[in-house]
């Protein structure tokens, strides 16, 4: 059986009392990367939150809130897995993959984004990315790269 990350060792720590005795007790724990900030009996929508919060209901399953900022809160919830720890994101910002391909996906975004600027004179408000260059470069849909939003296109 896979090692669960730290949240969820915490939470199954919490859960096992309730487990032995056979009451069931629904609620979600939310997480700043390893602290505990709050408890709720349900998830609730996302922009109650700061972007990189990261949710765990009673039986294990996690999400982290994904896109917006820290005074309007999260912009959705993306499911994660509950065997890998999720860092705190500190202002939702993108951390890329180091592989090759990301590499190279993160070196066009920049020369788009530098070619943007020296015609406008500002950064564009988002930059739409293909499904699969989003998930090559590790990003969530809404996460903020270079002050920018990445938005994913369906």
């Amino acid at each position: 059986m896979k090692r669960l990350n730290h949240v969820g060792d915490m939470i199954a720590h919490i859960m096992r009392p309730y487990i032995q005795s056979g009451q069931e007790r629904k609620a979600v724990w939310f997480f700043d990367g390893k602290t505990h900030v709050a408890t709720a009996d349900r998830l609730g929508p996302a922009r109650m939150v700061a972007p990189g919060t990261v949710a765990v209901s009673s039986t294990g399953r996690q999400w982290v809130a994904v896109g917006g900022d820290r005074v309007n809160g999260a912009a959705g919830w993306a499911f994660v897995s509950p065997y890998v720890d999720q860092p705190s994101i500190n202002g939702d910002a993108v951390r890329f993959n180091d592989n090759s391909k990301s590499l190279k996906i993160r070196a066009k975004l920049d020369q788009y984004l530098d070619y943007y600027q020296d015609c406008k004179g500002v950064l564009p408000d988002s930059v739409v990315l293909r499904t699969e260059q989003l998930h090559t470069v590790g990003a969530l849909p809404g996460q903020i790269y270079k002050g920018v939003r990445l938005e994913v296109f369906s």
